[in-house]
């Protein structure tokens, strides 16, 4: 039994194979069979990406190195200290 993961857009009653029946509000994921997705399938949308997914793609580099800090003045340079 292949499940995948969809997005209620209406608030949903299923039922588990064992009969219990439980609820789905809009805009929760639900994992679905193809049966269950067959008698719902007006009422939800894939999943654009496993939850799992999101979490192993890495954070995108930052294109250039940012700009280094102003050296600061050291204390006892006179030069610094020009006013």
């Amino acid at each position: 039994m292949t499940l995948k993961v969809y997005i209620a857009q209406t608030p949903l009653i299923l039922e588990t194979p064992k009969g219990t029946q439980y609820r789905v509000e809009a805009g929760e994921a639900v994992e679905l069979t193809p049966e269950q997705y067959s008698q719902v399938a007006a009422h939800v949308t894939a999943e654009a990406a496993p939850p799992d997914a999101a979490a192993m793609v890495p954070a995108p580099e930052p294109e250039a190195d940012p700009e280094p800090a102003p050296a600061a003045a050291k204390p006892g340079n006179k030069s610094a200290a020009k006013g």
